[in-house]
């Protein structure tokens, strides 16, 4: 009888995956079909391309000296323009497309496209072990498919996805840093942290999970010098990745350049834009108020959220993290929700950012709300089905 059981399990997982993997296709087409739109419309740059294409065209050619046939530059940014106010991976990113399928406006997305396939499988599996001894139960299996089909399912990962921006690749390597909190797998998860942080330095929020898994696990363990000692370890790896990709740019502009640059994208991070395009809070993006539109040519161009996602995405994040806590401090259990938690860790960043002065926050950053927000619905539902099971008796 257990033997039929782990079959019928076995075959459930993989039926849940393909439903992971069709989700993904579907993320994956809509951004396709959404970048040739923009392009049958006759528009080669799209939105904030001018800035990272053009730039990462510049790494090609003035730091690694690569020599391949390069499309014209958007004429939108100076020569000596290298969007130093961000960190350099998702630049690297765009520059990599252009080596491998060449420098034109599908090559730039396609790194977009290929990581909104990802996302909703990379979700799922955070739930599912395969194998002899694999451990998923029909529980796990329902989870992960609620948040692959979630994640799937908003809008705002394909239309991201359709445009060479940072936000996508920030969005994937949020994702990835989740899945493999979820899996357990610290270092890991402290290295794809960095990765997020290296595209935007709002990918600190990730890093923040990965700060709360330490506490919250040395918690329940009643292990608080184990808590310092990993905090340490994952602000170690954060530190050496992020010197290993400024390393071509510190070679290129010295450590100096690099140091007061990173000053001045600090209190550029923390201040107003001048006006321009629409501009919306946190909060607002979940209710698609004010989005940006990457394009008034195409109807599916908005920078806009699928708002029951988002929505309960968050009421789940913060009953889970209450459930976490309680677990940790009175039960000495330690319950694992890393999309929750890392989902208010973003609110609590742009809540700051927001009293240090920047209020021109634009709906497009919400792609890093989707993965979360899925990840978090699916962990409220495994933890109420524990719940009802009388786990947390």
């Amino acid at each position: 009888m257990d033997v039929l059981k782990n079959h019928l399990i076995t075959v459930l997982a993989i039926a849940g995956l393909i439903l992971a993997v069709i989700a993904g296709a579907f993320q994956a087409y809509r951004a396709y079909e959404l970048a040739t739109g923009y392009i049958a419309h006759g528009r080669s740059y799209v939105s904030d391309e001018i800035y990272y294409v053009d730039v990462a065209r510049r790494y090609l050619i003035d730091i690694f000296h690569v020599n391949i046939n390069y499309y014209d530059m958007s004429g939108k940014t100076r020569d000596d323009y290298f969007n130093l106010e961000h960190p350099p991976l998702g630049k690297y990113i765009i520059a990599l497309s252009m080596v491998i399928c060449g420098d034109r406006p599908l090559c730039w997305r396609l790194p977009g496209i290929v990581e909104a396939g990802l996302i909703p499988v990379l979700l799922y599996l955070a739930f599912i072990k395969f194998g002899a001894k694999h451990e998923s139960s029909t529980r796990y299996i329902a989870a992960g498919v609620i948040a692959a089909v979630a994640v799937g399912s908003d809008r705002i990962i394909y239309r991201d996805a359709s445009v060479a921006l940072l936000d996508i690749h920030l969005a994937f390597f949020t994702a990835l840093t989740v899945f493999f909190l979820a899996r357990d797998r610290l270092i890991p998860a402290s290295i794809s942290s960095a990765l997020a942080f290296m595209v935007k330095m709002s990918g600190l929020a990730a890093i923040g999970g990965v700060l709360f898994y330490v506490f919250i696990r040395g918690v329940a363990q009643r292990n608080y010098l184990d808590i310092i000692k990993r905090w340490f370890s994952v602000i170690f790896i954060v530190i050496v990745v992020s010197l290993v990709l400024y390393l071509p740019l510190i070679n290129y502009f010295g450590p100096g350049e690099i140091i007061k640059e990173t000053l001045a994208a600090l209190r550029w991070h923390t201040s107003s834009r001048p006006e321009g395009p629409p501009t919306s809070t946190p909060i607002g993006w979940i209710f698609n108020s004010n989005p940006f539109f990457f394009s008034f040519s195409l109807v599916d161009a908005a920078a806009a959220t699928t708002t029951i996602i988002e929505l309960f995405g968050v009421i789940s994040a913060g009953i889970s993290v209450i459930i976490t806590l309680i677990s940790a401090i009175w039960k000495k259990r330690f319950v694992n929700a890393p999309g929750g938690y890392t989902l208010l860790l973003v609110f609590a960043m742009y809540g700051v950012i927001w009293v240090l002065g920047n209020h021109t926050f634009y709906s497009f950053y919400a792609v890093q709300l989707a993965p979360l927000s899925a990840m978090a619905l699916a962990e409220f539902f495994l933890l109420a089905s524990r719940f009802m099971g009388g786990e947390f008796g």
